[in-house]
Order: C-alpha cells, then structure tokens, then sequence
C-alpha cells in the first residue's frame, strides 16, 4: 500500500469517514473533525503508523492530505 493509500485510511478511521471520498485536496475545510485539536491527533497517529517524525514547522504548513504525503516521503 502507498504512502497516499495509509494515509488515507488512517484518516477515515481516525475522523470516521469514508476513505474512497477522500481526495488528495482533502484537509482540515473538507474532513468532519480535522480541525486544529484533529491535526494535532492526526499529526500523532500519523508519526507513530509511519515510523517517522514530523518537524512542527511541516505539521503546521500541513493543508492537505497531499501534503502530508510529501513531507512523509521526503519530496
């Protein structure tokens, strides 16, 4: 599974959404839930599924799932 692919089901279980309706724009304006205490949780859940740390200044420039894929995989 990809990177995109976790990603999203991670989110839909953590906000409790349907995975095939999250697109790659799909953020905090679009996700039931993924408001700022809901980045903080997602932020979180999304350095311990993936092993890897995210520096505060990319979790805060984070705006969309597409995002979030980039600074997971280094691009």
């Amino acid at each position: 599974m990809d990177t995109s692919a976790r990603l999203k089901a991670l989110i839909a279980d953590l906000f409790k959404c349907d995975p095939s309706r999250l697109g790659d724009d799909a953020g905090p304006g679009t996700v039931p839930g993924w408001d700022s205490l809901g980045h903080v949780t997602l932020i979180a859940a999304v350095q311990k599924e993936f092993g890897k740390d995210v520096p505060l200044e990319d979790a805060i420039a984070v705006e969309s799932i597409a995002d979030l894929v980039r600074v997971l995989d280094g691009v």
